[in-house]
């Protein structure tokens, strides 16, 4: 046949010869030797299609027209005999592989059978969609996505055989659509690659195709074959988006049957560590797959070039992934009990381009409903894997303060979509560890105190109204915090002085742990915030016994004393003297008392008149001062007074029941509960309290019989 083919070729010029070999392709030059392989590839084509019609077939209606003239059994066992024949021809072509390349004339003949075989295979299955049975049992999947054909490799230097311009010009539906000088350069293997995408797309997404579980995992095998290459990966992502929105319910079920979404999140990763080794890889124009193969894609001589093509691989499959979770009912619900994805979803969230669509993600999947256990084990899950960024930003050389203010900010807006579970969720997570560890680590000062200040907040969000999460707090840095003060003051050795805004955060937060770190930062504070605290404090304690009662069981009266006793400045030990006379008149321990006497009698404190009188007014008001010396401090959370002792209702004897009442606050809605008495059957009474009534209910139950005469 090729001496035949040489024949016709009317050409007495000389030959150029393709290799050093022997044989009759020593007769052929490079542009017969395409020819012939065009030929040779058309030929046999033609026992499934009529060799005339493969090149100009572009529609559905002709290639309808052309199956309505064969015999279905034979054009199925046709099918069936091409993919066995290829696949033997595909086994001969790699077994002529050398440890560099094919020879030249090889490769040309390789690529052009691959296209035409990817080409007839359409038309067959756009004239015959039931064929896709024989397809799959026949393997068309692995001969496409194989390192035979998908995965085929080529050099810069293959020149490009005459059918190239056509394949791109007009695809084989017949939309015709404009190149470029640069789409004409792109190289052959692209084309293939380019027409099996299109080919198997097409396959899944046929109405006659109730199951594409086979397209989407040859689809996902690609994808994981080719995760160093962005051009392909997104030529891959694109496809998976087009079949998910052309065969949504069929794709639904094969996308969680192969895990696709892991997948996808994982090429997406793979893309964003590349993002920062891109500046580091030679101007080649080569891609390692990882698999011992290589792909050459579009020209990528910069490193510029490669990151934009990364960047927008990214992109795709966050796409594609926020069109899954969106279209499915259960996407959602998959992704969080789904490890790799979560580990995924947080790789990516460390790119800051790409944080804000990330974030959006991991929100949406703490917004859904725990229903199960199994629902809360994986959102404490989710937690654990959030709170460890905080150790990864905190890790490397230079603190990244950004994000770390971003992960906290974050946090808070987490928390406040269900206060008491988050709370409790990330306390068991031990977001309390991973926050205060943020406090012990390098700060520049433009950025140190915003985190600082970041910290506090999310502290206060997470201790509010939670007993439980004050004690473990309280464990892990002592009575009185004392391990985040030290942390704190430590951090304010190198700023000139604390805050406002740092002020302003510490009472946010007060509580009896809480006191003396606010006077420990006030004391190094300066003058006017210091005077602006000190006020502050002393109305907390003038609008509340149970404020007082805190702060004298934290030790705030000690302090002041011991402050009383350094400060120089007479205005600054004013207010402290009026804080010691508000605190002494509530309650005072012996031992407090004996250190004003012991000031009393201190020289220094002597030779300051003032300061001496001062003192012993406080001691004058302190004696004056007129309280309950015990009292009950009910909060309005499962408190009150229970008696256990059984008695019944009506009580003949009569029942009294007498106290003094100092309400604090009252509540926004609904009354506040003074007494209740009532017994198992419902009997008893019940006194309410609000601004304006006091509310008595008694509840008597009668019984009511009924005689009837017969």
């Amino acid at each position: 046949m090729i001496l035949e083919f040489h024949r016709q070729r009317d050409n007495t010029g000389p030959s150029l010869a393709l290799d050093s070999i022997s044989g009759p392709i020593y007769f052929l030059d490079i542009t017969e030797w395409r020819e012939y392989s065009v030929k040779l590839s058309n030929a046999l084509c033609s026992f499934i299609i009529p060799s005339k019609v493969i090149s100009y077939c572009r529609n559905e209606i002709a290639c309808n027209k052309i199956s309505l003239s064969i015999p279905s059994a034979y054009r199925e066992q046709s099918v069936r005999w091409f993919i066995r024949v290829l696949m033997t021809v595909f086994l001969c072509i790699k077994a002529c592989t050398s440890e560099t390349e094919l020879p030249n004339h090889i490769k040309i003949l390789a690529k052009t059978l691959q296209l035409y075989m990817i080409r007839t295979f359409r038309m067959v299955l756009v004239s015959k969609p039931t064929l896709l049975t024989a397809f799959r049992e026949e393997g068309v999947w692995d001969l496409i996505f194989s390192e035979n054909c998908f995965y085929f490799g080529s050099s810069v230097e293959d020149m490009q055989f005459h059918i190239v311009a056509e394949v791109q010009n007009e695809d084989i539906n017949g939309n015709t659509e404009p190149t470029d000088s640069e789409s004409l350069y792109l190289s052959d293997v692209n084309i293939l690659q380019l027409e099996a995408i299109s080919f198997l797309e097409y396959a899944a997404t046929l109405n006659e195709n109730k199951y594409n579980l086979p397209e989407c995992s040859a689809l996902l095998e690609a994808l994981e074959h080719c995760i160093y290459d962005p051009v392909v990966v997104s030529i891959l992502l694109k496809s998976f988006r087009v079949i998910l929105q052309l065969a949504t319910e069929q794709t639904l079920v094969s996308f969680k049957s192969l895990d696709v979404i892991t997948g996808v999140l994982k090429a997406a990763c793979q893309q964003a560590k590349e993002l920062q080794n891109f500046s580091c890889f030679p101007s080649d124009d080569v891609i390692s797959s990882g698999y011992g193969s290589k792909i050459e894609n579009i020209e990528m001589s910069s490193s510029g070039k490669r990151t934009e093509y990364a960047i927008i691989c990214i992109e795709l499959a966050l796409s594609l992934f926020k069109e899954y979770v969106t279209i499915s009912s259960y996407g959602r619900i998959l992704i969080l009990h789904n490890p790799d994805c979560i580990e995924c979803l947080f790789n990516l969230f460390q790119e800051k381009n790409f944080r804000k669509h990330v974030l959006e993600q991991i929100f949406a999947l703490f917004r859904l409903p725990p229903s199960s256990k199994q629902d809360h084990a994986a959102k404490l899950q989710l937690c654990s894997k959030y709170l460890e960024n905080f150790t990864r930003a905190n890790e490397k050389e230079k603190v990244n303060s950004e994000l770390l203010v971003d992960l906290l900010v974050n946090m808070r807006e987490i928390i406040m979509m269900d206060r008491m579970y988050y709370q409790n969720l990330f306390r068991d997570g031990g977001c309390f560890l991973y926050i205060v560890s943020l406090l012990n680590g390098t700060f520049n000062e433009a950025t140190g105190e915003q985190l600082v200040l970041n910290v506090l907040e999310t502290l206060t969000l997470l201790l509010e109204g939670n007993d439980a999460s004050k004690a473990s707090f309280r464990m892990l840095v002592g009575v009185g915090y004392q391990t985040l003060q030290s942390l704190l003051l430590d951090f304010y050795k190198w700023l000139p002085s604390p805050s406002e805004r740092l002020l302003h955060a510490l009472l946010s937060m007060l509580n009896e742990d809480v006191v003396i770190l606010v006077l420990n930062i006030l004391q190094k504070s300066s003058t006017s915030l210091q005077h602006y605290g000190l006020v502050v404090l002393q109305q907390l304690l003038k609008q509340s016994i149970a404020n007082r009662t805190s702060c004298f069981r934290a030790g705030l009266l000690s302090y002041l004393l011991d402050w009383f006793s350094v400060e120089e400045r007479d205005d600054t030990v004013g207010q402290i003297a009026d804080l010691i006379q508000i605190i002494g008149a509530h309650s005072i321990s012996g031992k407090d008392i004996r250190k004003i006497f012991a000031l009393l009698r201190c020289g220094k404190i002597v030779a300051k008149k003032k300061h001496s009188s001062l003192l012993l007014t406080c001691l004058s008001h302190m004696l004056k001062e007129k309280g309950p010396e015990a009292f009950f401090e009910f909060d309005g959370h499962d408190s009150g007074i229970e008696i256990k002792s059984p008695f019944q209702w009506p009580y003949n004897r009569g029942l009294s029941f007498s106290c003094w009442l100092r309400v604090e606050n009252f509540p926004e809605n609904g009354m506040m509960g003074l007494f209740s008495f009532f017994t198992e059957d419902g009997k008893g009474c019940s006194a309410v309290l609000s601004k304006s009534a006091l509310v008595y209910e008694v509840m008597v139950v009668f019984l009511l019989t009924q005689n009837s005469n017969f």
